[in-house]
């Protein structure tokens, strides 16, 4: 078993720490876990921004607001809206529906006057992790963050669906109003008042402390034991014969030239021609029609794919690379779909890349009183 584990994956575990790497935390303490850990593997530790460190009353905090409508410019929409645990926290949408729209997930509708995003919603699972490659371990305050890379840190991610108009702002409020309404509400419900309080000291309710609490849940919003994390930890039996198989097909089919370290992602921006929905303008991304390579965890759980969601399936995607444009970016050299009778195999590897554990918590009510996610009564 340990010959063919390291046969398939001699490619991927080059310039990588040996098996049997122990994570810790501070002065080499972490909990007491020595659960072994591959350079792989997803860490054991999430790292904090030292300007902001988590503690159990900023995660609830951050949890309250992540859930609470309040933050909306009209007061029905929540971050959790388009970032659901029923849909590992993206919501199964090609373009999500942010104010004027009702429902969750794929079910979710617009009205008339509903605002649609131009991007597919990515999910917030392991996004404590944005940026860790094989080569770097991963600043919180350098994360790159949304489908362009144009902000950095899960507290700019956090700030960014408040201020769009598509996604909580809507027309009630401009860009430099939205915040100032926002803590105003908050500084009159004496719970969020006491939550504050606790968190960050007196008088703390402002926009960075919002943007802060609700990153600092975010970073506990990690997938932990899969299948692959278990074997790249040394549980060799954690994976299935197919899911071996489709993890050579994978390197073999060029996959690794961009997903690859622990997140199975560059963090780089690549322009390989991913469509644009039907009747809608061409989506420049970071420029000429570049988007950063997402990270595969959990890429089962999350569809549909690219930027636009054009993508409904993994065969899809497998056929799209089929016939790349190759001359777009020299990362595509080479790249292609796995073949036909290794496609289920592939399907299986990125399985055991998406069957982790999570919190799916979602809080009966929020101290607004509105409904939990957004929608009405």
């Amino acid at each position: 078993m340990i010959r063919t584990r390291m046969a398939a994956t001699s490619w991927f575990l080059a310039g990588s720490l040996a098996l049997g790497a122990v994570a810790t935390g501070c002065d080499g303490e972490n909990g007491g876990d020595t659960t072994p850990e591959s350079a792989l593997a997803l860490p054991l530790v999430v790292a904090d921004p030292a300007d902001n460190p988590s503690s159990p009353a900023k995660v609830d905090l951050g949890r309250m607001l992540f859930w609470d409508p309040i933050l909306s410019g009209d007061r029905n929409v929540a971050c959790a809206t388009c970032h659901h645990p029923g849909f590992a926290y993206a919501d199964g949408r090609a373009l999500s529906v942010g104010v004027g729209g009702t429902g969750v997930g794929p079910a979710r509708r617009p009205s008339a006057t509903a605002h649609v995003t131009k991007r597919s919603s990515m999910t917030i699972l392991d996004t404590a992790f944005s940026g860790t490659t094989r080569q770097n371990s991963g600043d919180p305050t350098k994360a790159p963050m949304f489908w362009d890379s144009r902000v950095a840190s899960l507290e700019q991610q956090a700030r960014g669906p408040i201020l769009a108009l598509d996604e909580m702002r809507g027309t009630s409020f401009d860009e430099s109003k939205i915040f100032p309404e926002v803590v105003s509400r908050l500084q009159q419900i004496p719970e969020y008042v006491a939550r504050f309080d606790l968190s960050f000291g007196k008088d703390a309710v402002n926009e960075t402390s919002i943007v802060r609490a609700i990153a600092a849940f975010e970073r506990t919003l990690v997938s932990r034991q899969s299948s692959y994390d278990r074997y790249e930890s040394g549980e060799t039996s954690a994976l299935s014969a197919s899911a071996i198989r489709g993890l050579a097909s994978f390197d073999r089919s060029g996959c690794t030239n961009c997903h690859s370290g622990p997140m199975f992602s560059d963090y780089e921006i690549h322009r390989i021609g991913a469509p644009d929905l039907p009747g809608l303008a061409r989506d420049l991304g970071a420029g000429a029609g570049g988007f950063r390579t997402p990270s595969l965890r959990n890429v089962t759980r999350t569809a549909p794919y690219m930027h636009s969601g054009a993508f409904a399936s993994l065969d899809q995607v497998f056929g799209f690379y089929d016939r790349v444009n190759r001359r777009l970016d020299p990362k595509l050299d080479g790249v292609r779909g796995p073949d036909r009778g290794d496609a289920d195999d592939v399907k299986a590897f990125l399985t055991a890349l998406s069957d982790g554990t999570f919190d799916q918590t979602i809080p009966p009510e929020v101290p607004s009183g509105l409904v939990p996610g957004g929608g009405v009564r």
